[in-house]
């Protein structure tokens, strides 16, 4: 090795150091990033919430209360799925043509616009304009994670893909925790029309910030240093991902590999759980506990809180002993995805057999709590296995995972026809374990951390192109 290459190398490494403690522009995208699922979340799961308040005749008598049955509000819950399974599919090719900046803007900005007028158009319309708003916020809602991925795929480097990644994703549970510890204290006292509003008017301010501060890549930020941008640039290139848009998506490679196919079999199975514990606790809690509006908000979004904390900090310790070469990120992702969706599963079945507030409310917390794991398990693992569609491949993964989010609710709305009838609910709840279970093992025996074969032949035609240019 002659001097000058060990100085580069020297020099190399400690922009490596000096980027990797201090906060850099790259850290200001995923903030962003985590604010965007955040507020998308409010505006998605408000719902949740809302639709109690919604059919309570003890809260906000001066606003319109419906009596929907529970078939009826099921459906309502579900509808939202629909606009965003076609959407993701859309979004998916949209990502790698067009600017993720620009997509990710009017997919917030329309939200907020749905949802900020929604209480007028259901107090003219009833349950079907509720219906439709929700088709309409699930279409622009649809836009969302294929941009996401697409946009952490050229902003953070491999090393610290766990806890960005974590953190990005933990917007959905901090959207979730804001809606769930919010909107029954605002839907009580002011009126079901006020979730929305306060959904609805974060996500515009969101979406103005966005605007301002964000960019597709670190070559068209206006306000990154020089230094920053070539050390993200030269990690990404390192690690096989370009920032270009592609030239050809590889369908047919993408959708045969046994890695891929184990990653879309799992995240279905994970959304049917999670949709289990996100949608479908509230009503529980409501019906067989009887808690009152407020206090079950609160307690619905308590596990919300847990699973950020643990899985930001959990995210760091996998980084570091992936960097330092302890584990392998095939360990690393099927390990912790285990800890989640089994975990998680255990916990819904001993759940369903409590009897008492506190040990039904513990152990729904620390099944919340440990399907955080399966953040930067399955869920940060299409950085992983295709770098270079990792939006791409987000949008198919987020859309396919529509089935369990549209037949979930239907089917909970089937086998719990009495609310109160807690061996209903029993059944409910024995079927989504067997399903997280189901779908982690298939991803334990055929799921990968590592590159796939055609990503690695077009990241040597990209490596190729970067040499002669050079």
């Amino acid at each position: 090795m002659t001097s000058s290459d060990a100085n580069e190398q020297s020099s190399s490494l400690q922009e490596t150091t000096y980027f990797g403690r201090l906060c850099g522009v790259r850290h200001v995208q995923v903030l962003l990033l985590f604010l965007c699922l955040t507020v998308n979340f409010l505006m998605r799961v408000n719902l949740s919430v809302a639709i109690v308040v919604m059919t309570d005749t003890g809260t906000a008598s001066n606003n319109p209360v419906f009596n929907w049955t529970m078939a009826e509000q099921t459906q309502i819950q579900s509808v939202f799925y629909f606009g965003y399974f076609v959407m993701n599919v859309i979004s998916a090719v949209l990502a790698t043509i067009y600017s993720n900046k620009l997509l990710l803007f009017l997919s917030v900005s329309l939200s907020s616009a749905i949802t900020l007028v929604t209480p007028t158009i259901v107090a003219i319309g009833g349950r079907y304009a509720l219906l439709l708003s929700r088709v309409f916020l699930g279409v622009m809602q649809g836009m969302m994670m294929s941009n996401v991925m697409s946009l952490m795929s050229k902003w953070i480097p491999p090393t610290e893909r766990s806890r960005c990644g974590s953190f990005i994703i933990g917007g959905m549970n901090f959207g979730t925790l804001v809606s769930f510890s919010t909107s029954g204290w605002i839907g009580f006292h002011f009126g079901w029309p006020s979730i929305y509003y306060f959904s609805g008017g974060l996500g515009a301010v969101w979406a103005l910030t966005w605007l301002i501060l964000a960019a597709d890549s670190p070559e068209n930020c206006w306000y990154i240093t020089k230094k920053e941008r070539d050390f993200v640039l030269q990690e990404l290139f390192q690690c096989q991902i370009t920032a270009g848009k592609s030239r050809k998506i590889p369908w047919k490679k993408i959708l045969t590999n046994k890695a891929c196919f184990a990653l879309i079999l799992t995240t279905i199975g994970h959304y049917w759980g999670n949709m289990t514990l996100l949608a479908e606790m509230p009503t529980y809690f409501k019906a067989v506990l009887h808690l009152h509006t407020t206090h079950n908000g609160m307690i619905s979004a308590l596990p919300y809180a847990c699973m950020m904390v643990f899985s930001l900090l959990f995210s760091c310790v996998v980084d570091i002993l992936i960097k330092r070469g302890r584990v392998s990120v095939t360990s690393a992702r099927k390990s912790c995805n285990s800890i989640g969706q089994w975990g998680a599963a255990a916990c819904l079945v001993v759940l369903s057999y409590c009897k008492h507030e506190s040990t039904i409310v513990t152990m729904y917390t620390l099944g919340a709590t440990l399907l955080g794991f399966s953040y930067f398990g399955f869920n940060i693992n299409h950085l992983d296995i295709v770098p270079k569609y990792a939006g791409f491949f987000m949008g198919i993964t987020n859309a396919l995972s529509n089935i369990s989010n549209v037949l979930g609710p239907l089917f909970v709305g089937f086998i719990v026809y009495d609310a109160e009838n807690k061996q209903q609910w029993r059944t409910v709840f024995w079927v989504s374990a067997i399903i997280w279970f189901i779908g982690n093992s298939i991803f334990i025996i055929f799921g990968s951390g590592e590159p796939q074969d055609f990503s690695e032949d077009e990241v040597s035609e990209d490596t190729s192109v970067h040499q002669r240019s050079n």
